[in-house]
């Protein structure tokens, strides 16, 4: 069991977007405080508007460069 970063002593979990994308670590204790710092929409629209594109998630193992 991984402990929380912010000091509470309570195990850690991952918080994602309604996309399943990691945004950051949370705890109970603190959970409510780092949401507020993104959009409430991406954690209930996956088709959330955002400024870059997201692409699917490669799973195959394998090194993908991406060119810039």
């Amino acid at each position: 069991m991984k402990l929380c970063f912010c000091g509470s002593g309570l195990p850690r979990y991952e918080l994602v977007d309604a996309r399943g994308i990691f945004c950051t670590y949370v705890c109970d204790k603190c959970e409510k405080t780092k949401r507020s710092r993104y959009r409430p929409d991406i954690f209930t629209d996956s088709d959330y508007w955002a400024d870059e594109p997201i692409e699917p998630e490669d799973t195959s193992g394998r090194f993908r460069y991406i060119a810039p």
